[in-house]
């Protein structure tokens, strides 16, 4: 392999290299992972370990009296409770991101059109709740 071959080589990466990266962020944006450098998540995975050993070495130990499993339940729990409201809060950002998105779409509408696309979309979601469209109470 001769030194031109080499350099065209690497020139042919270099190019590559950003589209690399878009496929890697999209691919990580797909899997969804969670936030893990939130306080919140962190703290909660950290209940979550803790409570774990915390029943190892109860397991281990033998211990049978309620009061040595208070410990491992109470970090169980509060690491569980934890990572539920991040998780929620994530999703509320979600929605609250989603919500900006279509009242930006729907502000570049005129009039009619808005008052179209709001009908359709309210039949679509009260068919999916199984209210009969026409039947009034």
């Amino acid at each position: 392999m001769e030194i031109d071959d080499i350099k065209g080589r690497v020139t042919d990466i270099r190019d590559q290299i950003p589209e690399v990266r878009e496929r890697i962020d999209a691919w990580r944006n797909d899997l969804e992972f969670p936030e893990t450098q939130t306080t919140e998540t962190a703290a909660g995975a950290v209940l979550i370990g803790s409570g774990i050993v915390a029943t190892i070495v109860n397991l281990l130990g033998g211990k049978r009296d309620a009061w040595a499993w208070i410990l491992p339940a109470i970090l169980l729990t509060s690491g569980a409770a934890m990572l539920v409201a991040a998780a929620l809060e994530r999703r509320e950002g979600r929605i609250d991101a989603a919500e900006a998105a279509v009242r930006a779409e729907l502000d570049g509408l005129d009039p009619i059109a808005r008052a179209k696309v709001l009908k359709e979309v309210a039949e679509e979601q009260l068919a999916r709740l199984g209210v009969v469209q026409g039947s009034e109470a």
